[in-house]
């Protein structure tokens, strides 16, 4: 399909945040992208989305410092890329870049996509949100969803007396599809999964599509930092 093509591009072309020099270590290098079971997920992203996760793969960089979760959507059809740093947190220039509409634009707008209308994501469920999300349209067929966000994902204070609430959090997302993703519910409510056994079961019973084996794999190159 031309749209699983233009994802795997579209994915390869995102690069990974930086968190501030100060709050992480030298080493700044990635593990490779394993594939785990949809229960190892560190965030609610199967329950929240509207579209079914059929694929899940983990990495992290700086030591484990940062964890990495990279969510196949429908079979290839669109992919979910989060961030997260469990004892620190993202610059303040990050969250100025990430509500940045121009910036946001330019994540995704190329020769084959043009972002259409957007909406500021100002909350999230768990608190502090910043970026943006909309429609976006795939060699003029508007039949794509995008959003670049940033939450606080974990409640109360980290480890270091400076931590004053920033957000801990990046989520990437686009899907080029006939089914609906619903956005607004997909920013407002995904948030870390505390009780992980507990949600291991609640997700075993998803009704996930089978995905033939070239399509579960077309959507992901092998390294997507920038």
């Amino acid at each position: 399909m031309k749209s699983e093509n233009f994802l795997q591009r579209l994915a390869a072309s995102i690069p990974f945040l930086l968190l501030a020099a100060c709050q992480t270590t030298p080493n700044n290098s990635f593990s490779e992208w394993q594939e785990k079971p949809l229960m190892s997920t560190r965030f609610n992203v199967p329950t929240v989305s509207t579209i079914p996760v059929t694929k899940l793969e983990q990495s992290d960089r700086n030591n484990g410092q940062v964890q990495n979760d990279r969510l196949q959507l429908a079979c290839g059809q669109g992919l979910v890329m989060i961030e997260y740093t469990f004892d620190v947190w993202f610059t303040q220039q990050t969250e100025t870049a990430l509500a940045d509409e121009s910036k946001f634009r330019a994540t995704f707008n190329n020769s084959e996509i043009s972002v259409g209308e957007i909406s500021p994501i100002t909350s999230n469920a768990n608190g502090k949100a910043v970026g943006y999300y909309g429609n976006a349209s795939l060699n003029g067929q508007a039949i794509c969803k995008v959003a670049k966000f940033g939450v606080r994902a974990k409640k109360g204070r980290k480890i270091y007396d400076n931590d004053r609430g920033g957000i801990d959090t990046v989520v990437t997302a686009f899907y080029c599809g006939l089914s609906e993703f619903d956005l607004e519910r997909f920013t407002h409510n995904i948030a870390l999964v505390e009780d992980k056994e507990a949600y291991g079961a609640s997700i075993a019973n998803l009704d996930t599509p089978q995905c033939k084996a070239k399509t579960s794999a077309s959507l992901f190159p092998e390294n997507t930092a920038g």
